[in-house]
């Protein structure tokens, strides 16, 4: 346990126990979202020896999985497929997948809107760091420690050399809102079942178009756009009364305008 952290930790990086966790979270949907690979498949992979690190993923013998009780080779070729789909995942989901202590999404995609490719954090000092909005000295600390490892360095590597994508996507670069944006320096939340998009969709538009995107409900909180079975979150802006409340389609039209 660190500090005043609430979460006790392993102190042994590499343990077995560990190295399984960051497997499991590295394929996972926040991550690198790799479709059809959970948890349990992860688990018969590393008893059979065939994963110890996040760079086997991208190794795997696939005419050896098909043998698998349970897969075949439709099976097999899904995962293939899955596999080097994730290869191509933006920068900032790579940086999140690496179990870097303190780097959650947002950080990730910060960070992947600063940077040409991975190996810039190679050297980049804590003061490059914490001079980037929302990157507080701690994680700092934790991205340079993590960079400075050459085992961390030599894997990232090995990913790299396996197709991996480790460099600035078009999706990780920031948005260029327009000074004029309909919704600049306003504060954003989608909830319910949006009729016209996705909720990526949505979040995306709404970025484009000045908005920054929360999670809650709070003070901080501006405009709520209220899709079909919204629930609590609805009931909470109403009893704030300071959120202005849109339905997708008044949503769209201030846009428009």
């Amino acid at each position: 346990k660190e500090g005043d952290e609430a979460t006790w930790r392993c102190p042994i990086c590499t343990c077995g126990a560990q190295d399984l966790q960051r497997i499991i979270f590295h394929v996972s949907k926040d991550a690198m979202d790799i479709d059809g690979l959970g948890r349990s498949i992860i688990e018969r992979f590393w008893e059979k020896g065939w994963i110890r690190n996040i760079g086997d993923i991208y190794n795997l013998d696939y005419a050896e999985i098909a043998q698998l009780e349970g897969f075949g080779t439709r099976s097999a070729e899904n995962l293939k497929k899955a596999i080097e789909k994730a290869k191509e995942n933006p920068l900032h989901r790579l940086l999140h997948s690496l179990s870097i202590h303190h780097l959650g999404k947002r950080a990730s995609k910060i960070l992947a809107e600063r940077i040409t490719d991975i190996y810039d954090l190679e050297t980049m000092s804590e003061e490059d760091l914490t001079a980037i909005k929302d990157i507080g000295p701690v994680l700092a600390k934790q991205i340079i420690g993590y960079f400075r490892d050459p085992e961390k360095i030599q894997l990232i590597k090995r990913l790299e050399s396996l197709g991996v994508n480790v460099r600035q996507t078009d999706i990780d670069r920031p948005h260029q809102v327009r000074a004029n944006a309909p919704l600049a320096g306003m504060t954003i939340l989608f909830t319910g079942t949006l009729q016209h998009m996705g909720r990526k969709e949505a979040q995306k538009l709404a970025e484009e178009n000045g908005a920054k995107n929360i999670s809650a409900v709070s003070g901080n909180l501006d405009i709520l756009v209220v899709g079909e079975n919204a629930g609590s979150k609805l009931t909470k802006a109403q009893a704030l009364g300071t959120v202005k409340i849109l339905s997708e389609e008044e949503f769209l039209k201030w846009i428009e305008n």
